[in-house]
């Protein structure tokens, strides 16, 4: 009996120390806020290498965060300021080495960050991710400014239902890597710039366009496919010093005219949008929806 007892207590004395180890390697840390009514709600995102999910909560008036990162290679703050209206997460490096990388078989990410986001007030974004996977789910969110910031990785940004306001600037940055940008017309920008970089970038303008919305797509070495909708009166321009170095597949919808290229529908439409698009070393495709 007491063998079996002594076993029995080394065995729970492994497994127990398995469990510290494994909870060593990973920090979790949870926070769930409400957003003060009548104030725009700011999110501060600064991620140096990991997963970063963005989507609307569930509970309208409520957000949250969930975060896990390898304690040993990371550090985080996690803080809401009711005061402010701010959200502010970052996940940090402590040496350079540790996003170099940001993922591998053995230890899979570094970092996933799960954001929730209230639908019920005015948000302003502002997100920064250094390497990783970005992902992106923000239809019915009420977004005015959209700040988007990625050096290397997969980026997927989409709005499945139209935004409920209007959103001032809806700015994106991508150094290297592959982006799409789904059904942009329902984030209801009067503005937007996106800059490529390089590797493959996809822009699906459809959706609900507000009226004389305009895009400026900028990429520099790389594939672009641009999707336009068609039930909008689009002006398009092609420019950019290195235009002449990439190929062009430009929708029969469009026909051009002195410096623009326009849609058939263009004089009749009752909405219009204009579109800049810069391409650089490689292909440019312009799609009609």
């Amino acid at each position: 009996m007491k063998i079996k007892l002594i076993l029995s207590l080394l065995v729970l004395g492994l497994l127990s120390g398995m469990v510290l180890a494994q909870s060593a390697e990973y920090a979790i840390e949870d926070i769930e806020f409400e957003a003060i009514s009548g104030k725009p709600l700011e999110v501060l995102i600064r991620v140096d290498a990991g997963e970063v999910t963005i989507e609307k909560s569930s509970v309208p008036e409520k957000g949250s965060v969930n975060l896990e990162y390898m304690a040993e290679k990371f550090k985080s703050k996690l803080e809401f300021d009711p005061k402010r209206n701010r959200l502010k997460i970052s996940v940090s490096g402590k040496g350079w080495h540790t996003w170099s990388k940001w993922s591998d078989e053995n230890n899979g990410s570094p970092a996933v960050i799960k954001v929730l986001l209230p639908s019920t007030v005015d948000i302003k974004m502002d997100v920064r991710l250094k390497a990783g996977e970005m992902t992106q789910y923000l239809g019915g969110l009420r977004i005015t400014e959209f700040h988007l910031s990625n050096w290397a990785g997969e980026v997927d940004v989409s709005f499945d239902e139209p935004n409920p306001t209007t959103m001032v600037f809806f700015d994106v940055d991508l150094r290297a890597g592959e982006a799409r940008f789904g059904s942009l017309g329902n984030a209801h920008f009067e503005k937007a710039d996106i800059n490529g970089g390089i590797g493959e970038l996809e822009v699906d303008f459809t959706g609900d366009l507000i009226q004389k919305s305009q895009a400026r797509v900028d990429m520099d070495i790389g594939e672009a496919l641009i999707i336009l909708p068609a039930d909008v009166g689009t002006r398009l321009q092609i420019g950019g010093s290195f235009s002449f170095l990439s190929e062009k597949d430009i929708d029969s919808d469009f026909s051009k005219r002195n410096r623009y290229y326009y849609s058939n529908d263009y004089e009749e439409a009752e909405k219009k949008f204009a579109i800049k698009v810069t391409p650089g070393l490689g292909e440019l495709q312009i799609d009609r929806e």
